[in-house]
């Protein structure tokens, strides 16, 4: 209404002559004066005033509409421009319909009998024409249309016809084009000294635009090598109805997007020539080229129909978004030098894009799902859920791949050689950091266990290639929803179900002939030969119909391009349900596959290393013949090396060697010669062992593992000298005994256990020497005329060597042993119900942990830990006392001039006595210190009947407190 301020008084009259009148709600407005009151609160001064920026645009605008007119010179009671009186009138019934504003039907007829007799007041109250309608009071709106007007035709309105409607003026500037903010924006720069901005074509402009947010170089703007950036060739430009301001800030946000472009590509480029490049940086390289390529296309796609800058703007938004933060997650990936830190880097994005925006979120997860494929599928190559592509992992085939290390394991053959022998390793360094280590271990030891069936059962189901696409195994990929890890668990459970029944078809023992093939051997089947002609061209028909069919689009690379093509400008939906956290989905994610797998190749393995391969047998064999709980054996071998009464082995001039069943070595007798001969050692020892064992069953009569004594190879200069000694504790040192762990048991018998057996075994050899010596200070044995300090020092010699002798067999390893002996009858138990194996967690490994265990507390109770070596120090010296007593008592009993010695041996004797007396009494002082102590973990790990062994031995030696007492 506040238009109707500016009129032409001429246009009263015509109300008057055609009686009508303003309604007062019509006059409150059309009177001035009211918004001169300062009570009226909604007044607005000087509204009808138009703007003084559109003086330029006065007669266009009143050449296109006259009704009102911006330049017209009225009054304020009047409602009609005076502009319109010599204006043509249009005749009634005819239409302008590029007028906005039109009078209605019932003003046409007044308008044109107006403009043909104009007359005083009176004449035109005569010849006015009677109206076909009466109003009825002055409230009546006069816009309202008499009845007998007749209605305009219907037209069919559509919005594509509406947007071409041409728009008439505007009172505000806001509203009135492009041109008005121009003519602004000009008159504000004529003040200044800068040069005004040049105004380009907006479609130009947008084209430019868009081509730098590809990353693409264009009449503006060009990519500078030197800068590592974009750069605007015409840095003054812009757009019409667009600031300079506005058009920098697009700018930039256009020029980050293509920088941004630019370096992506630059990197996804650049991974495939590197000298260093991997799987993994190949599968992040082309990762980024797929996100450069599906976001480019989807803004080249919506960008057809784009009609200004802003519109642009909002387009190149998300897309700007999205690649400055995969440049940033770029940056932190690069830094990387390995496969491993760089799968940990990008963990470490997903757990910072926990809480970002649902599309950086989502797609950071698809990035480290599809980089993480390489050694995902490595992983299932390694474990037996998938066909192994390309070179695959062997003990002869290079020196590994990913966390599998092949190198050479060092141990020591019978003849006391160092061998070298390629075996598996764990390379712990080669791990993503999200792997935990308990995982890591279960991972190598399922490859390993899957190797072992390779290689020693090649038939087996499980080894067969066939057999592991036939069971169809799940994927080992990342999951991020709980929905998803329920499927994963589902799938698992259909894999237990198939690899069941291919073992139950297999038989009880696991085991498939060669004849036996699976169903899908022979499903594949040739489509010519064998098949009719006509059959023949049906088939070619069939095939160029189907290629004659339109090209289907090709669908989205991976995941990610279907996430970004489906939501970089739509909203991902949001879930009530909570996701997984982060930390958890490595565990989540693998565990249910990697846990099920494991406990299948451990049981199996377990079981056929008991059953196949005799393992209880050979840990019996290391038991009585290493630790010598075999009693025969024991008689045998003391007999064949101290027994003096034995036939002699060694060499003597003229005489021959005696034709008795029984031959030793006769080191309890004065003998000089030492060390013997290889000769008198074949000697002496042979069918100690096949005798003792029973190896007469096996091929050849060789024993289980080759079973043999040998010669130590491996002694120090130090220890040389001790064998040298014949009446030393270390005489025998160099005898040892020799196994050979059969190829599939090197998994559970390996050369640190067997390192272990043998240091056992050299101790025992020792304790067996001075137990035979002591045994021949019986009464019988000594002269009739023995002093009381030999009596004594007999005596308590031989107490001292039967305690420990006993305490060494019956605590230190029979009481150990049968432990572990319980352990296996209860693992036995369990192999035939592979659930009741896969509780228990049996496998090769866990064998051989228990057993490592087992030799750990027997070498604890020997005192042959490392933290005991000075305890074992006092041991020997008590004991190589006792050799040197027997050694004098043998002395005193063949001396022939006993009168002429007598008094230097009783000498001798006494100060051995006092000698052997004061290191009994320290080494029981410093039992009964340990036996005091509190347990360490460690020795609880051991054997929790570490400190009651000492106790056990104290008891022994020193029941009565004989050597605490100061003597």
């Amino acid at each position: 209404m506040a238009g109707l301020h500016d009129v032409n008084t001429d246009t009263s009259s015509f109300f008057s002559d055609a009686r009508l009148k303003i309604p007062p709600l019509k006059k409150k407005y059309a009177d001035k004066d009211d918004e001169d009151d300062l009570s009226n609160l909604f007044a607005i001064p000087d509204f009808w005033r138009p703007s003084n920026w559109l003086a330029k645009s006065i007669e266009e605008i009143n050449k296109q509409n006259p009704l009102f007119s911006w330049g017209a010179e009225g009054t304020q009671d009047g409602l009609i421009s005076s502009q319109l009186q010599g204006h043509p009138t249009p005749e009634l019934g005819q239409e302008n319909d590029d007028a906005f504003f039109k009078l209605p039907p019932i003003f046409r007829d007044l308008a044109a009998q107006h403009a043909k007799a104009p007359c005083a007041d009176t004449a035109q109250e005569e010849d006015q024409p009677e109206l076909d309608h009466e109003l009825s009071s002055e409230e009546e709106d006069f816009w309202l249309l008499p009845d007998d007007v007749a209605s305009a035709k219907p037209q069919y309105k559509t919005w594509e016809a509406f947007e071409k409607t041409k728009e008439g003026p505007t009172s505000f500037i806001t509203e009135a084009g492009p041109a008005a903010f121009d003519s602004i924006i000009a008159a504000s720069n004529n003040d200044t000294e800068n040069k005004p901005p040049d105004i380009l074509d907006n479609s130009i402009y947008s084209a430019c635009l868009l081509t730098l947010s590809l990353g693409r170089s264009s009449l503006l703007f060009t990519w500078d090598s030197t800068q590592n950036s974009f750069t605007k060739t015409a840095p003054l430009l812009r757009t019409s109805g667009i600031t300079l301001d506005l058009i920098k800030a697009i700018d930039n946000l256009c020029l980050d997007c293509g920088n941004c472009t630019r370096h992506l590509q630059y990197y996804s480029e650049t991974a495939y020539s590197s000298p260093s490049s991997s799987p993994t940086r190949i599968a992040f390289a082309g990762v980024i080229a797929r996100l450069i390529t599906t976001v480019g296309t989807e803004l080249s796609t919506r960008s057809r129909n784009v009609r200004s800058i802003l519109q642009l703007q909002s387009l190149v938004q998300p897309v700007q978004t999205v690649l400055s933060y995969f440049k940033n997650l770029v940056q932190k990936v690069a830094t990387a030098k390995t496969d491993e830190a760089m799968l940990s880097a990008l963990f470490q994005a997903v757990q910072e894009a926990e809480y970002k925006d649902d599309l950086l979120r989502a797609a950071t997860n698809e990035v480290l799902r599809i980089v993480s494929r390489p050694w995902t599928d490595f992983v299932e190559e390694w474990i037996g859920t998938k066909v192994e592509e390309g070179i695959p992992v062997s003990k002869t085939g290079g020196s590994g791949k990913g966390f599998v290390k092949v190198a050479d394991k060092m141990w020591i053959d019978d003849q006391g050689c160092d061998l070298d022998e390629p075996e598996y390793f764990l390379d712990e360094s080669k791990m993503p950091g999200f792997v935990p280590g308990d995982m890591a271990e279960s991972i190598f030891e399922t490859g390993r266990n899957l190797r072992f069936l390779r290689e020693h059962h090649p038939e087996h189901p499980l080894a067969r290639v066939d057999v592991v696409e036939l069971t169809k195994p799940p994927r080992l990929e990342w999951e991020f929803e709980w929905e998803a890890i329920a499927r994963l668990e589902g799938r698992v459970e259909e894999y237990r179900g198939a690899v069941e029944r291919v073992l139950l078809a297999a038989g009880v023992g696991g085991e498939q002939t060669g004849d036996s093939k699976t169903e899908e051997s022979g499903a594949v089947e040739f489509s010519v030969f064998g098949k009719s002609e006509a059959e023949v061209a049906t088939n070619i028909l069939e095939s160029m119909k189907q290629m004659d069919q339109p090209l289907r689009e090709p669908p989205p690379a991976d995941d990610l391009a279907q996430l970004l093509k489906s939501h970089l400008y739509s909203p991902l939906s949001h879930k009530t349900a909570l996701s997984p956290h982060t930390s958890l989905l490595p565990l989540l994610s693998f565990s249910p596959l990697l846990t099920y797998q494991s406990a299948l190749l451990s049981h199996l393995t377990t079981t056929l290393l008991f059953t196949s391969h005799s393992l209880r047998s050979h840990l019996s064999l290391l038991n009585q013949s290493f630790l010598l709980s075999n009693g025969l054996l024991v008689a045998r071998l003391s007999s064949a090396l101290f027994d003096p009464d034995s036939s002699t082995t060694e060499r003597q001039k003229g005489v021959a060697l005696g034709g008795s069943s029984s031959m030793g070595l006769r080191l309890g007798s004065n003998r000089r010669t030492w060390p013997p001969a290889s000769s008198e050692l074949r000697l002496a020892l042979m069918g100690v062992l096949s005798d003792s064992l029973g190896g007469g069953g096996e091929k050849g009569g060789r024993l289980p593992g080759d079973l043999s004594f040998s010669i130590r190879h491996d002694l120090t200069p130090e220890e040389i000298d001790k064998c040298m000694n014949v009446d030393g504790l270390g005489a025998l040192d160099f005898l040892r005994l020799a196994y050979t762990t059969p190829p599939p048991l090197r998994a559970v018998i390996t050369p640190q256990v067997l390192a272990k057996y043998d240091r056992i075994s050299r101790l025992l050899i020792r304790v067996l020497r001075v137990l035979h010596a002591a045994s021949s200070f019986s009464t019988s044995g000594l002269p009739p005329d023995s002093e009381d300090v030999t009596l004594r020092f007999a005596w308590e010699a031989r107490g001292f060597a039967f305690a420990v002798a006993n305490y060494f067999f019956d605590i230190g390893i029979a009481k150990v042993w049968r432990r572990f002996e319980t352990w296996l009858d209860t693992i036995e138990a369990t192999l035939p119900d592979p659930a009741d194996s896969a509780r228990a967690g049996i496998s090769p490994e866990i064998l051989r942990q228990k057993q490592e265990a087992t030799l750990d507390s027997i070498m604890s109770c020997l005192l042959l830990r490392k933290r005991q070596q000075p305890v074992m120090a006092l041991l020997e010296e008590v004991l190589s006392l006792i050799l040197s007593f027997a050694r004098l008592v043998r002395i005193k009993a063949a001396d022939a001039h006993l009168e002429l010695h007598g008094q230097q041996h009783h000498d001798e004797e006494r100060d051995l006595y006092k000698r052997f007396h004061r290191k009994v009494e320290v080494f029981v002082t410093v039992l009964r210190g340990l036996s005091e102590k509190t347990p360490t973990a460690e020795g609880r790990r051991g054997g929790k009947d570490q400190e009651n062994t000492i106790e056990m031995l104290l008891t022994r030696l020193d029941l009565e407190g004989w050597y605490a007492k100061k003597r």
